[in-house]
């Protein structure tokens, strides 16, 4: 039996995914499960099968021939507990000898494995970025999926429910799948309608801008954006919590996007769709839960078009373009702090301090950079960090290349008729809905706005 045979978890994503969609699951769970695992005829890798079943249903694993216990099919209907990343231990003492990539793909040594070669997650080390499940060639390390529960509530139809897309969507369902395209494809399988969450992000950046002006007065002051990468932010909780007074006090565009769709429909459901595995985590942060109802990846959203026969290449081009450049560069690593320089000097032009960026990327370089600013080495006072190479285009669920995701939406971002959300009229549009029309500097301080968007951490 080889890694390749064994690393099945697309082919389970499917079956899953369709029987889902066509409503008849939970009666073939267990068929999905012998059908996948009769080409190796042994009880091990039925086991292993289940597990990635339920996995796929949004199931922690278990030690069982059966995909489901007593109790599961009632926790299948709401959003997938924590921890989201697991390990199903049985397919971990398959793995080659001396290979071991999960480990070393971890810089945070969160992986370890005991002399049978069962592998284990120290959750308390893990946060929960993805790249371990990429690198491991059983499929054995998963994140829990929440479509199942997605399905049932695009297929009945009983409110409205909104896709959240994040700004690294563009071309990752390929160079022909336009914005308008993709936009078709959604509400074909059931959203009211698919949002940019680049708009959300210039939301956000207008408001990094004022906040910016608030924290940074003298040479000595910085602060940390806390825009996009809840890994960035969770390192800096956990390993740094001194410097946890820096952090701007916004919530991610993701969180935004979702409390300002509430804010009109209250019974909307609100489901991002991005590269970020870690968001299936933040969304189930206790100041942050309830905002986001369900979180996909962009190959969790291509295996549900796959399973439903939708082809976004055949859709109709419907867009409904409404971000500026600053939100949609998002996507990238130094996207946040091009978009705030540039609003910052088109909002407060005569700032007395000048924002002097510094980015980064990736997990050892973001702990190597904190490092430094604890030891007052820092000669910057805006500081961007990202878990993943390359920013939220190098997430673990995308279905690009970083360098090609990056190009993709550079492209997308030169495109907007406005370079930042000053410029952007949809920014005017919320903050006058919400009752704040031409007022920009109410998304700071303790405004009901400046409340909307912001979270409190360290409390």
């Amino acid at each position: 039996m080889n890694s390749t045979a064994l690393n099945l978890k697309s082919r389970i994503l499917y079956h899953v995914a369709k029987s889902a969609w066509e409503g008849t699951l939970f009666e073939r769970r267990e068929e999905i499960c012998e059908m996948v695992s009769k080409e190796f005829q042994d009880q091990t890798t039925r086991r292993y099968v289940a597990n990635q079943i339920r996995m796929a249903m949004g199931l922690d694993p278990h030690n069982d021939d059966h995909v489901l216990n007593d109790y599961d099919e009632e926790a299948l209907m709401g959003m997938a507990s924590e921890p989201t990343i697991c390990v199903n231990s049985d397919a971990c003492q398959m793995c080659p000898e001396g290979e071991g990539r999960c480990e070393m793909a971890c810089p945070l040594h969160a992986i370890t494995r005991d002399e049978l070669g069962k592998v284990s997650i120290d959750q308390e080390k893990c946060m929960g970025e993805g790249h371990c499940i990429k690198e491991c060639s059983f499929g054995a390390l998963g994140e829990k999926s929440q479509f199942i529960p997605l399905i049932k509530l695009l297929k009945e139809q009983k409110g409205p429910v909104y896709a959240s897309i994040a700004p690294a969507f563009v071309g990752q369902f390929g160079s022909d799948v336009t914005p308008g395209k993709l936009r078709s494809a959604l509400l074909t399988l059931g959203f009211t309608d698919m949002l940019e969450t680049a708009l959300y992000a210039d939301l956000i950046t207008m408001k990094e801008a004022f906040e910016f002006e608030d924290h940074v007065k003298t040479a000595h002051d910085f602060m940390f954006t806390s825009c996009c990468c809840p890994v960035w932010i969770k390192l800096i909780e956990n390993k740094f919590p001194d410097l946890i007074e820096h952090i701007s006090p916004s919530v991610s565009p993701m969180i935004a996007s979702a409390r300002v769709i509430k804010q009109f429909e209250p019974e909307a459901k609100v489901v991002f769709i991005g590269p970020c595995i870690a968001k299936k985590s933040e969304a189930l942060l206790p100041d942050l839960k309830g905002a986001i109802d369900y979180v996909l990846t962009f190959q969790e959203l291509a295996t549900i078009f796959e399973a439903a026969e939708i082809d976004p290449v055949v859709q109709d081009d419907h867009e409904k373009a409404i971000a500026s450049w600053s939100g949609r560069v998002y996507a990238y690593t130094g996207g946040v702090s091009a978009a705030v320089d540039a609003t910052l000097k088109k909002l407060i032009p005569h700032h007395s301090q000048k924002l002097v960026p510094i980015k980064v990327d990736g997990i050892p370089d973001c702990q190597k950079l904190l490092e430094e600013i604890r030891k007052g080495q820092l000669n910057a006072n805006f500081v961007e960090g990202m878990a993943c190479k390359g920013g939220c285009v190098g997430g673990p669920g995308r279905l690009l290349s970083p360098e090609q995701g990056q190009k993709f939406v550079s492209s997308y971002g030169n495109a907007s008729p406005a370079h930042t959300p000053v410029e952007n009229p949809q920014v005017y549009g919320i903050l006058a809905r919400l009752g704040h029309e031409n007022e920009a500097s109410a998304l700071t301080g303790t405004s009901p706005m400046a409340e909307l968007l912001a979270r409190k951490l360290g409390q």
